[in-house]
């Protein structure tokens, strides 16, 4: 409960900042909402008791000023209620967008700033999964669930101090009955945030499967092999194991809470009886009786809704744990001050090195790389080779940036890497990577998000298009450099995968940066557009430090220097005619596998 409190009390103060203004508003709202049920219960009360004096008198002695009175009164009572409910609905979707963008914020930026290793481990993926689904309604949940019980905490005390005027046991006794439902819920709460976690990865796959059937982008595969069927199987499958579960909890509660509303009535009719008791005596008016009956209905209507939103409370903050677990992952190592860090060598002198370098994924203690050294000097293009998982695309994001070292450390000009401004790495750095992403925006957008730290250049834009060879093609559309790309939107192009390779090729020639890194960059392509666009690359690496990872021997033989892996480490470095010159090398081995392998 400590660490529920704790939460609660940190999401609050993330409400507070993200919206003063609307916070405080909300605030005099429910000051407002929360005495008015006890006004307009005592003016049903003046009214009866009006009605009843006045029903006592001769038609000549009747007297209605008094009875106008209450009479507006209620209807201004009436009036204040019903526009505070229209005001506090407007207020609280205006701030609960604010809420929803503050939160959708913390979100981006932790995303943003995340090791990348936790977005490649599948034990962080239940992770992501669980905090982004909380995030996007619990903290807006928390808020109302704390205005919603301080109002009803405004409209039971002056409830209490109502029936405590027909006897002092009465609310003791509603507290009493109201308490095991309130431990039921919040037991009910316990066991609900328990499930949902010990559950994530079949909810995971529940989502998956719904994925598989619906998204477009598996349409082709799942029905050419005539899958939906089977992948409909899976989905209904899991997904009525995991509601009958949660539905078998949601049983047990209710069939406690229906031997305590049995309770509960029991109780109702002792009070009823001791009020009806009162009024016979002649203790009590028939206004007064009026106004216990209502305050006792909605007194107990009031209890069952604070206790609820208390319960309701106590289970947002338990989900919150997946939230605050997602905010505490460790972020990137960035210099503590922009102002502090290095800028990129430029231009570069001595090149790239990579010295003692070591790598595992977060939470995972089996090394992809270790004890990596190797050199790359200034303009020199390398070719990264070897078997798959060897750890050559690790290099790449290591050299990106999106993994850092977790032992030793990779050096440009002499400088870590890590010690550079990330703005500098980006607009020094220009990549592309084997699962490159296909952007559903313009021809002109795609190629311009290379570097988009600056303003779109159209004529680099359609010179960095010429050297991937994609610019005859963006020119046939109608709308040429304006043709939104891809199956989203309407209006759209669509394009082979060579030919978005390419345009992944120029997004990075459109950048000019000093080192360029490609991973498989002809993988799509057919030998004749391979063969056409190893020149493009030739002149486009041309004087840049060019890392290449490649299986096709065309593509390996432009490099200057070689750079062999194998398990986790550097086992060779040489130039091709070198390393295939000695018959006992990896390297040799690895060509003649796959001169094996072509015939």
């Amino acid at each position: 409960m400590k660490k529920s409190w704790q939460h609660i009390k940190i999401i609050l103060a993330y409400i507070w900042r993200s919206s003063p203004g609307w916070t405080l508003s909300n605030a005099i709202l429910i000051l407002i909402r929360g005495v008015l049920p006890l006004m307009l219960l005592y003016m049903i009360k003046l009214l009866v008791d009006e009605i009843s004096l006045v029903a006592t008198l001769p038609l000549e002695e009747r007297d209605f000023v008094r009875l106008k009175w209450i009479l507006l009164a209620s209807g201004v009572l009436f009036l204040i209620n019903a526009i505070s409910a229209s005001v506090g609905i407007l207020v609280r979707e205006k701030q609960s967008y604010v809420i929803t963008d503050f939160f959708d914020n913390l979100i981006h930026n932790k995303i943003t700033r995340l090791e990348y290793g936790y977005f490649e481990h599948p034990d962080y993926q239940n992770v992501f999964y669980r905090a982004l689904n909380e995030a996007s309604f619990r903290p807006s949940r928390i808020y109302y669930g704390a205005l919603g019980v301080v109002q009803n905490l405004i409209t039971l005390l002056v409830m209490a101090g109502v029936l405590l005027m027909v006897h002092w046991s009465v609310f003791i006794v509603l507290l009493l009955i109201t308490l095991p439902v309130a431990f039921i819920r919040l037991r009910h709460a316990r066991d609900l945030f328990h499930f949902k976690k010990e559950n994530t990865k079949v909810e995971r796959e529940v989502s998956y499967y719904n994925r598989l059937i619906t998204a477009p982008d598996f349409a082709k595969e799942v029905r050419a092999f005539d899958l939906g069927h089977l992948f409909r199987d899976r989905f209904d499958t899991l997904k009525k194991q995991w509601r009958k579960s949660q539905f078998a909890m949601l049983l047990t509660k209710t069939r406690r809470e229906g031997i305590v509303q049995v309770l509960a009535a029991l109780s109702f009719i002792a009070v009823y009886g001791l009020i009806a008791w009162k009024a016979f005596e002649g203790d009590i008016s028939i206004g007064e009786v009026v106004l216990y009956f209502l305050a006792l209905q909605r007194g107990y209507a009031y209890l069952q809704e604070f206790l609820g939103r208390m319960a309701g409370l106590y289970e947002d903050s338990l989900f919150l744990d997946n939230l605050f677990e997602f905010i505490h992952l460790k972020e990137t190592m960035v210099p503590e001050s922009k102002t502090g860090a290095v800028s990129f060598p430029k231009p570069l002198h001595r090149g790239i090195e990579f010295k003692n370098v070591g790598f595992h994924y977060p939470s995972n203690q089996r090394w992809v790389l270790r004890h990596v050294n190797f050199s790359i000097s200034a303009g020199e293009t390398v070719a990264l080779v070897g078997v798959n998982g060897s750890g050559k695309s690790t290099i790449v994001k290591l050299i990106n940036s999106l993994y850092q070292p977790v032992e030793g450390d990779i050096l440009v000009d002499g400088v870590s890497l890590s010690h550079i401004r990330p703005e500098e790495r980006v607009a020094n750095i220009s990549v592309v990577f084997q699962d490159f992403i296909l952007y559903n925006v313009t021809a002109r957008e795609n190629i311009w998000f290379g570097n988009a730290g600056s303003p779109p250049d159209e004529h680099l834009i359609r010179t960095a298009a010429e050297q991937s060879g994609i610019h005859t093609i963006i020119e046939g559309f109608k709308a040429g450099y304006d043709t939104t790309l891809g199956t989203l939107f309407e209006g759209s192009e669509q394009m082979s995968p060579g030919q978005w390779q390419r345009l992944a090729l120029a997004r990075s020639f459109y950048n000019n940066a000093q080192i360029i890194l490609l991973d498989e960059p002809t993988s799509s392509l057919d030998a004749f557009s391979e063969a056409k666009l190893l020149q493009y690359i030739r002149s486009v690496t041309k004087g840049r430090t060019s890392i290449i990872v490649s299986h096709r021997l065309s593509t390996i033989k432009m490099a200057d220097k070689i750079i062999v892996l194998e398990g986790d480490k550097v086992v060779e470095t040489g130039t091709y005619d070198g390393l295939l010159a000695n018959e006992d090398s990896h390297f040799s081995h690895m060509i003649r596998s796959l001169s094996d392998a072509g015939r």
